[in-house]
């Protein structure tokens, strides 16, 4: 707010001048503090509904709690939610694809609605408006949305330009296994579809044909490309997902499928460094868009990616009756409760593994499968 001296005058309580309060001539409940500490000076412009001698002493409690604030480092100028909001990503992005998916969550839900109100004034009632707005969103961008209001106002917070979080029990969205998933129509054919494909297309290559049935299985991108020989274990018939290579940060260790492990088994070289290595340079791969348009049209799913995978496995897994807290797991999600009961995913992975086979093979072939093992 613009000062100008000439409208506001020194007020006076028994005789005395209050210091660093001044009333407005016209507007006898605006009042302007003013502290000064350290060759710093503060301005705070409010407005009080009282009368009288209690006015004065409202007046004078605003200043001392204004005071206070200043000297324990709340220095209240007028941020916008937006500034806040570049600032945290300026501070506290963790990598490009992380403050992208930041940025574009703020643009489309939250920056229209209170991106220019000031950090200060944003209260309950705001943070209810952005989430009515987005009351019909799935609830994984729902929770997406909370987490970085959420994430702002602490911000704001720790660099003591509030002092109180605006939250209430009912912005705690939680999200379970199959809801951060986009849930995929008919899942079992085109489970069936896509195994198809893969083993199909890739029959002659066992690297690409390992690096999707990885992603079949429920594993991500990033988890398959970067891993090691050193992380599989043929004699245990499981592999590790250890913490540096996983996006929660937490190792996890899964049982290998059989067909994975006749797959990795078939992989030619001497099983060092990484799993899946680019033969022409024996780096990592960073680029399958050509193997995923061919897995597109021998499965006719035009919609198809590498992640769309864990979306279609969820989904399956799902119409088969499998429990949230499995499918959660198999995924390799931090729920608390599935962390907590399953150390790790050896007494999941072979219930996931004996859904996927009934799955590609029905169950009274599955059966005879087992059974002649």
């Amino acid at each position: 707010m613009p000062y100008k001296s000439k409208e506001w005058k020194s007020v006076l309580y028994r005789g005395s001048k209050l210091i660093g309060v001044k009333q407005h001539i016209r507007d006898k409940q605006r009042f302007m503090l003013e502290v000064n500490i350290k060759k710093l000076r503060k301005r705070k412009f409010i407005t009080l509904e009282y009368k009288g001698e209690e006015l004065i002493r409202e007046v004078m409690e605003s200043y001392a709690t204004f005071k206070t604030d200043i000297k324990q480092g709340y220095f209240l100028e007028a941020k916008t939610f937006t500034d806040m909001f570049k600032r945290m990503l300026l501070i506290k992005s963790t990598s490009y694809r992380w403050q992208k998916l930041q940025e574009a969550t703020f643009r489309n839900h939250i920056e229209q609605f209170i991106g220019q109100k000031n950090i200060k004034d944003i209260r309950v009632y705001d943070i209810d408006e952005v989430m009515i707005k987005a009351r019909l969103k799935a609830p994984a961008s729902k929770k997406a949305i909370m987490d970085i209001i959420k994430g702002v106002m602490r911000y704001a917070k720790e660099e003591k330009i509030i002092k109180n979080l605006p939250f209430e029990i009912r912005h705690n969205i939680k999200v379970n296994a199959l809801q951060q998933k986009t849930l995929v129509t008919d899942a079992q054919n085109k489970f069936i579809a896509v195994h198809r494909a893969i083993t199909e297309v890739f029959k002659d290559n066992a690297t690409f044909r390992g690096i999707f049935l990885m992603g079949l299985y429920g594993r991500r991108k990033t988890e398959v490309l970067k891993m090691e020989w050193k992380h599989i274990d043929f004699i245990n018939e499981q592999y590790t997902i250890p913490n540096n290579n996983s996006k929660v940060k937490i190792s996890f260790v899964f049982s290998l499928p059989n067909e994975i492990i006749e797959t990795l088994r078939n992989i030619k070289g001497l099983k060092k460094g990484l799993v899946f290595k680019n033969s022409n340079n024996n780096k990592k791969y960073t680029n399958l868009q050509k193997q995923i348009k061919l897995i597109r049209i021998a499965s006719n799913w035009n919609e198809f990616t590498f992640h769309s995978m864990r979306n279609l496995l969820a989904s399956n897994l799902d119409s088969r009756g499998v429990s949230s807290s499995y499918i959660s797991s198999v995924l390799g999600h931090t729920n608390p409760n599935t962390i907590k009961q399953y150390l790790t995913m050896e007494r999941i992975q072979p219930i996931i593994e004996e859904e996927i086979n009934k799955t590609l093979y029905g169950i009274k072939e599955y059966a005879h499968k087992s059974h002649t093992k």
